[in-house]
């Protein structure tokens, strides 16, 4: 697979986005390079029947639910572009990793996150951590032809704000009319909301020795059936060292 961020601004900008779509910027996260989020996201998506979990720092409130309503037959696309930004020490170095095992469902119940999916964040003073439920039938890897869209015309779904610098995970009303892109984001991959689609995490792990290097042994997988039995194996091991009541910590 070639290099994601080498591939930044090669794609031609296309006006055919949807009106209303999730984006969310991609880049280093619980010290590992994009490349290879991406390289464990697709083997994800593989072993999954298509599913994959995207985790997110930020919370989208009930925008994505407002999104599904606007939508076409309620189906959101998620459109992924690679950050345009170095990413922070805390991410890409972070000194306390944790592995989320589950999320609250929309009756508020703690389920468990799709059994060969991976959601992983820095740990540290991290207060709470978020995850994009996405489904695509074609892979995450080698989309070298989506072209980009324009970041000038992208507005916060709920409040028609301006998309902030600092926000990584929008839902967003789209409107560009004009063929010039003034701030152009290629589109790397890009997939669907699935089921719940928006979800805040729960039950945190922190990752420690003997875990962080099971962690780094299913990262190293390279084929689906070596991604679901080193990932069945980490989780049941994980499952141990839950830390404390997701409810008291947060």
């Amino acid at each position: 697979m070639s290099s994601v961020l080498a591939e930044i601004g090669t794609a031609p900008f296309f006006s055919d986005i949807p009106e209303v779509f999730c984006w969310t910027k991609m880049g280093a996260e619980a010290g590992q390079s994009l490349d290879a989020i991406i390289h464990r996201k697709e083997l994800e998506r593989s072993a999954s029947n298509g599913t994959f979990v995207w985790g997110i720092g930020n919370s989208l409130g009930t925008s994505a639910e407002l999104a599904k309503k606007m939508s076409p037959n309620g189906e959101v696309d998620v459109l992924f572009t690679p950050m345009k930004s170095q990413a922070k020490t805390i991410d890409s170095a972070p000194s306390e990793i944790l592995l989320w095992l589950s999320y609250y469902d929309r009756n508020g119940h703690v389920t468990d996150l799709p059994q060969y999916t991976m959601v992983t964040s820095r740990g540290g003073s991290k207060r709470a951590h978020y995850a994009l439920l996405c489904y695509s039938d074609k892979t995450l890897a080698d989309h070298t032809d989506l072209g980009s869209f324009d970041a000038a015309y992208a507005r916060n779904l709920a409040s028609l704000n301006p998309i902030g610098a600092s926000q990584v995970t929008s839902i967003v009303k789209y409107d560009n009319a004009s063929c010039v892109a003034e701030k152009p984001y290629r589109i790397a991959f890009k997939g669907k909301l699935h089921k719940e689609g928006f979800v805040r995490l729960a039950s945190p792990v922190v990752l420690d020795t003997a875990l962080m290097a099971l962690y780094h042994d299913v990262c190293r997988a390279s084929s689906v059936r070596e991604w679901q039995a080193r990932l069945e194996f980490f989780k049941e091991e994980a499952s141990h060292h839950v830390r404390g009541e997701t409810a008291e910590l947060f």
